[in-house]
């Protein structure tokens, strides 16, 4: 069984993996290369196909959460402006001027 080289390549970004990713696609596709290299290839590819799928969930639930917390202050700020606007009966264009 190939062994996985998880040590260096979990430390990789996102767009490193996928270039190393890219790399191999081409090499699995475009050159002869012997049976047991080729397994070997595609095993690292595979897991490098793994981390950019890690990587990119955590990605959207990151954007999920900075949402929901942006949805929450605009909410609050909804809140806080109509609760100003009844103690305050007056016109906010005076203040222009």
């Amino acid at each position: 069984m190939a062994k996985r080289d998880n040590k260096n390549s979990d430390t990789l970004t996102f767009e490193d993996a996928l270039s190393k990713l890219d790399e191999i696609v081409d090499t699995l596709e475009t050159d002869e290369i012997p049976l047991e290299d080729l397994v070997n290839q595609y095993d690292k590819g595979m897991n490098l196909l793994g981390q950019c799928q890690t990587k990119l969930q955590h990605a959207k639930q990151r954007v999920k959460t900075i949402e929901r917390e942006a949805q929450a202050l605009n909410a609050e700020f909804a809140d806080a402006s109509i609760l100003n606007d009844d103690d305050n009966d007056q016109d906010p264009t005076d203040e222009l001027f």
